[in-house]
């Protein structure tokens, strides 16, 4: 299978051809209010391409029992680079949505052992910014009125998240992200990430959803512009590519 070099809005465009999936690692990291389960069947898609693929769940997210109140960003960077260490080699790291920020941080402390950072949706923070900060710029977001506030989680109204999150997903894919949906924990989505040279210094890819009602198209071009990525692509879905047009994301990936 050969695979493609860009994706166009709308819909898919032949424009090189690359190496399949045969000696590379991807290490894909969650988002908020979901396990790895939500990724579908995007790490079996990469490995019938001849790649490793690694998942797992974050502490506190789907079958992890870490409680909600002991989840902070540093035992996620601490959960991936066990991961890395595990590995033994170079990989690439994936991150979705509240994903990127965990990225981030590792693409810092462990940019020697990194081939890539790939931000699906995701947020791509400067030094010094939160998950929250962020979402604090975002006046395109739909998310703010179906969230809930409790004592050490936010979880969203059930009746809106599934299709805030991917109102394009047939049947299956929605019954499968509403199974893997958990509340999410505070604390990390308010630490301010640490990032420096060694960050810059990882090449990033950025996969645009335009039909994002989570993470706006507008502000997925302020973070990028903010921090240039080596790499742009747009799939012309919401927040959840990997589950609405899994087969145009497994094609970014392999050219990774």
């Amino acid at each position: 299978m050969k695979t493609l070099s860009k994706v166009l809005l709308g819909g898919l465009a032949l424009t090189a051809c690359g190496q399949p999936g045969d000696g590379k690692t991807y290490v894909l990291v969650h988002g908020a209010f979901m396990g790895a389960a939500g990724w579908g069947d995007l790490p079996e898609r990469l490995r019938d391409e001849g790649a490793e693929v690694r998942t797992f769940d974050l502490p506190a997210h789907g079958d992890d029992a870490t409680p909600a109140t002991a989840a902070q960003l540093d035992t996620y960077v601490a959960r991936v680079e066990a991961e890395l260490d595990d590995i033994g080699d170079r990989a690439i790291l994936v991150g979705h949505s509240m994903g990127g920020i965990v990225i981030s941080q590792v693409g810092e402390r462990r940019a020697a052992d990194l081939d890539g950072l790939v931000y699906v949706a995701a947020y791509l923070p400067q030094t010094g910014q939160s998950l929250l900060d962020l979402a604090m710029m975002d006046p395109g977001s739909e998310l703010g009125p179906a969230l809930e506030f409790h004592e050490a989680t936010i979880g969203i109204k059930q009746d809106a998240f599934v299709d805030l999150f991917c109102l394009e997903c047939d049947a299956a894919s929605k019954a499968l992200l509403a199974a893997s949906y958990n509340d999410e924990p505070s604390a990390p989505l308010m630490t301010k990430v640490t990032l420096g040279s060694a960050f810059a210094g990882v090449r990033k890819t950025y996969v645009h959803t335009a039909q994002d009602r989570i993470i706006s198209h507008g502000l997925q071009n302020v973070m990028v512009t903010a921090t240039p990525v080596q790499h742009e692509t747009t799939l012309d879905t919401g927040h959840t590519p990997m589950l609405a047009a899994p087969e145009a994301l497994t094609e970014i990936l392999l050219d990774e």
